[in-house]
């Protein structure tokens, strides 16, 4: 006894739809997807860079701050650098204040009077100071002993203007980047409600596509058209169609089976005033 054939397993294909709903609404998914994650990238590439800037900008200013005090370039002048010496603890004291990752006062060799860890007190930056030094302000982000920070370095002067040293304040660079971290929530959220609204869009406008074309695919249109252009130069007689104002809309190869010709304007309209109430007609010969 032979067993029942079995019918051949269906595979399943992924390609593209055929409806012409299907392929409008994709097509339309796709443009308001691209669009948003485009918005959002252009968002985010300036962010990074204002934000970097702003970090910079606000080490920049507590470094002008530190090296404005009077009495800075006084003390550097008379002590030496220890550990906890009057320079460190002024620099400690602006540095928790601040919230900044480091104040360093260095003198005009570039060794550090002040420190976040006090074991580089006495030691040459690890940075180059040539800049502050030569009396320009800078801003940078950079890589130290601490890691990598926003830094703004400014020259240190006495009392007649003299060079005495400089002052660097470093903003830690993970807090910038967590800014940057936390503005990224916010801004996916409204990307994500553009577009679940361009979605909610391109649904409605297919769906009345659709209705409008019967559920058909782009080729069943074809098709029919096709198949109506193959009729409709099929008959012998001529045929015409006019719309409700007159104006002629189609016209078969045969329009000298009609009379002669069917009488128009140059722009299409017809010169039969009875032919405006009629939708299609066709005119006889003979």
């Amino acid at each position: 006894m032979s067993a029942a054939p079995t019918a051949p397993a269906r595979r399943f294909r992924l390609g593209w739809p055929q409806r012409v709903f299907s392929q409008v609404l994709l097509m339309q998914l796709a443009i308001a997807g691209g669009v948003a994650v485009l918005a959002t990238g252009l968002f985010l590439a300036p962010l990074s860079d204002q934000l970097d800037h702003e970090a910079m900008r606000r080490a920049l200013a507590i470094a002008q701050t530190t090296a404005a005090q009077p009495q800075l370039a006084d003390t550097l002048a008379g002590s030496r650098p220890a550990a906890g010496g009057p320079v460190q603890a002024g620099a400690d004291r602006i540095r928790r204040s601040t919230g900044a990752e480091y104040v360093v006062v260095m003198d005009e060799r570039g060794v550090r009077w002040s420190h976040t860890d006090t074991g580089q007190i006495g030691k040459v930056v690890s940075t180059d100071p040539s800049e502050a030094l030569a009396g320009h302000e800078v801003m940078e982000i950079d890589e130290g002993t601490l890691g990598r920070s926003a830094r703004g370095k400014v020259p240190l002067r006495d009392a007649d203007g003299e060079i005495v040293g400089a002052v660097s304040v470093g903003i830690e660079y993970d807090s910038v980047r967590a800014r940057l971290l936390g503005a990224i929530p916010g801004l996916l959220a409204y990307a994500g409600g553009a577009l679940a609204v361009g979605a909610v869009a391109a649904y409605l406008i297919s769906r009345r596509l659709q209705r409008q074309t019967h559920d058909l695919a782009f080729s069943d249109i074809s098709a029919l058209l096709a198949e109506r252009e193959a009729m409709l130069h099929g008959i012998r007689e001529g045929v015409v169609a006019l719309d409700a104002g007159g104006r002629i809309r189609l016209m078969n190869d045969a329009p000298s089976g009609c009379s002669g010709s069917v009488p128009r304007s140059p722009g299409g309209r017809s010169t039969r005033p009875w032919a405006r109430g009629v939708p299609r007609m066709c005119w006889r010969g003979g």
